[in-house]
């Protein structure tokens, strides 16, 4: 391995160099193993021809803690001439003092107290100095300017662990490599040094965590320094001492350290070692915090922390301290939009925490608290769906991961089988109105296979799998479901679903008459029980459709208008969307461009904010047919292209209504008849080069004539 490889951090230097030009003190921060010291040296040769006084690097991950001695040290390391009598710290100033100079203290981590001190004397002192510091906490310093440094760009990460590697990649993708690997250098060159992908040690153990396989602790490298046992965390929490042979006896149960490589800080020799050290900055409540953190998946907010960490020594009141610690430390990472302010580890920090979260015996408990939280807010987020659901839906997507695990949490022990199906039952909308099809669909059938036993969970999650087999058009399936679903429903808790769904199956095979009966059925149903949605509302798009498919198009634009009131005072957005794709369909059926047109944006813009892929899908079949009808070949044929891409790229058979399955039909032959097929498979290859993001946007932004 080419132990001097550097790549990237362009962005890096160039904003590190200009802040020295305007302020005397820059401290690098970041997690263990993000390239600090790289960087910072780096930047020190780039630098030195500004500074004619000299650039002095001087690492501290083992100097003393005391101011004293800490200033000795550092006039060692830079040659300073001491007279007799001379204090140390005035002969550190005249060394400083005649021309400018760069000081680099890489790792100030366990001596940031002294070398917040004796930086702030120097600068005080000292007019033309610049002080550059690496440390995963500030320093504390009025003047101190931090600069966070993150992981490479995934483009870097790349190049850079090719580089290492050789290519010898075999069949492994570099880029998942490295994203599981938060694209942290330091782990990216210790899994290289580790040996080729499929055997890197290091990626073997986050790669187990990532996947929910369990980690054996047997190969977990010892800390460096002084190593926390689980007792001696407990113990400090309760204000006890553990002895230190006590200490000696836990530290060699997790294995001996390998020895430290060439040209590299013993710190630097596993990430493992890399970890303690942040784990060694910790408080022991900033410790605990840290391990069961490591429950979550993907961000979490306060209010997750407070309800899943807080407990026995550490006090919910005490969370958003720890929270604060950790960040400090640079073992959090903090994240604000949208949904407000959210937490995440990274992977290599979580599985860390996950091994601490074990050795402590506390990983089911926290699992369990996990679950319930999740399970609470799904139940929450169902019940007020309506009237909130782009809130919702906005506040959930960040969630997933965490919803996820909570799953397989229930799905890995036959007693919460049931919750499980609880949990992901209450999720319909995602599954169903969000785009979510693919995972939902596998997270229903699973639980579904565990759990045989009638339940109203089970019959729930029946008729759910129900809807999102039909909207991945999969009807053989989803008939079978709705055939489950009702046979073991005896307390008739899903009877209007199952007419509604069945009615939805009749209408796209074209029977009119049968889905009329069904959706009238599901319709009184819903009504006596006050469902809104996902009951009585959608069903609008069942009798639109039937309607249309009776030629009956103006009646079909007066239901679809009355259900658009019903959902707008309601707060039902999602179905919206469905009607507004039928009323385009209705209106261009009728001849009245403008309004389609309008209606298929309105669909288009609603899908877009629900992240509805199906619905985004069908909306620009919809456009093709408009266009074609307006003689705007060239854009009809492109967006065929990219609807059929889109299609294909979802690997799922479209679910697109029959009225625009007919529709669509007529127009591809049209524009073949009018185009030629040279002409227009050119202009469909090039629609298929086009995201489905892209062909949304295009299609927004009024292309049409």
């Amino acid at each position: 391995m080419e132990a001097d490889v550097f790549v990237g951090r362009e962005t890096e230097l160039a904003d590190v160099s200009a802040l020295l030009e305007r302020v005397r003190h820059v401290t690098l921060t970041g997690p263990a193993g993000v390239g600090k010291t790289c960087l910072a040296l780096r930047l020190a040769r780039t630098l030195e021809p500004a500074f004619p006084g000299g650039v002095h690097i001087v690492e501290l991950s083992e100097a003393p803690a005391d101011l004293d001695s800490l200033t000795e040290t550092l006039a060692d390391a830079i040659g300073a001439r001491r007279g007799p009598g001379t204090p140390t710290l005035r002969a550190l100033v005249d060394e400083f003092l005649t021309r400018r100079t760069l000081l680099v203290l890489d790792t100030c981590d366990r001596v940031v107290g002294a070398t917040g001190i004796l930086v702030g004397l120097l600068l005080r002192s000292v007019e033309g100095l610049r002080v550059l510091t690496t440390s995963r906490q500030r320093l504390g310093l009025p003047g101190e300017h931090l600069y966070p440094v993150g992981g490479l760009p995934d483009a870097d990460a790349v190049q850079l662990i090719t580089a290492l590697a050789g290519g010898r990649f075999g069949g492994t993708d570099p880029a998942e490599l490295c994203k599981r690997l938060d694209n942290l250098p330091l782990a990216i060159r210790l899994a290289v040094a580790e040996g080729t992908p499929g055997g890197l040690g290091t990626l073997d153990v986050l790669a187990a965590t990532l996947d929910g396989r369990p980690i054996s602790t047997a190969g977990i490298t010892a800390f460096d320094g002084h190593v926390t046992s689980p007792d001696e965390l407990a113990a400090s929490l309760e204000g006890r001492t553990v002895p230190a042979a006590e200490r000696e006896i836990h530290a060699a149960g997790f294995g001996a350290a390998p020895p430290a490589r060439a040209a590299a800080p013993r710190r630097h020799s596993s990430m493992r070692v890399a970890l303690g050290w942040s784990h060694e900055l910790c408080t022991p409540q900033e410790r605990l915090l840290w391990a069961r953190a490591s429950v979550f998946a993907g961000t979490f907010d306060i209010e997750a922390a407070e309800e899943v960490c807080a407990g026995g020594a550490l006090a919910a009141k005490d969370v958003l301290d720890g929270l604060l610690g950790l960040l400090d430390k640079s073992v959090l990472v903090r994240e604000e939009g949208e949904g407000g302010v959210r937490y995440r580890l990274l992977n290599t920090v979580r599985e860390f925490g996950v091994v601490w979260l074990d050795r402590l015996g506390e990983t089911d408990e926290i699992q369990r608290r996990h679950r319930d939280h999740f399970l609470a807010l799904s139940a929450r987020a169902e019940m007020s769906w309506q009237g909130r659901q782009l809130e919702w839906y906005r506040r959930l997507v960040l969630e997933c991961g965490n919803m996820r695990g909570a799953i397989e949490y229930c799905y890995s022990r036959p007693p919460e089988y049931r919750r499980g199906l609880d949990l992901v039952g209450n999720l319909w909308f995602l599954w169903a109105c969000c785009g979510m099809q693919a995972p939902g669909d596998d997270l229903l059938q699973r639980g579904l296979d565990l759990d045989h036993t009638p339940s109203p969970e089970r019959v729930k999650a029946l008729w759910v799998h129900a809807w999102v087999s039909i909207q991945r058009g999969d009807l053989e399936r989803a008939e079978r479901i709705l055939t489950e679903c009702a046979a073991e429903d005896a307390d008739g808790y899903a009877t209007a679903y199952v007419s509604q769904f069945q009615a939805h199956l009749a209408v796209v095979k074209g029977d009119v008459v049968e889905a009329l009966r069904l959706i009238k059925h599901a319709r009184v149903r819903h009504r006596s029980t006050g469902n809104v949605f996902p009951g009585f509302l959608p069903t609008y798009t069942v009798v639109a459709t039937a309607m249309m498919l009776a030629d009956h198009h103006e009646q079909a634009v007066s239901v679809l208008r009355e259900g658009r009131e019903l959902c707008e005072s309601c707060g039902d957005y999602w179905t919206l969307i469905r009607l507004d794709l039928l009323l385009a369909q209705a209106e261009h059926s009728l001849g009245n461009t403008v309004s389609a047109l309008d209606s298929a944006c309105g669909s288009l813009r609603g899908a877009r904010l629900f992240g509805d892929s199906i619905s985004l899908m069908e909306a620009l079949e919809v456009f093709v047919v408009i266009a074609e009808a307006c003689s705007d070949d060239t854009f009809a044929a492109t967006m065929f292209g990219a609807s059929r891409a889109a299609w294909r790229s979802a690997d799922v058979p479209p679910s697109r209504s029959p009225v625009i399955a007919t529709q669509l039909r007529a127009a591809e032959l049209r524009l073949r008849g009018r185009m030629g097929r040279t002409e227009f498979e050119r202009l469909e290859a090039r629609g298929s080069s086009i995201s489905l993001r892209d062909a949304v946007e295009h299609a927004l932004q009024g292309e049409l004539s």
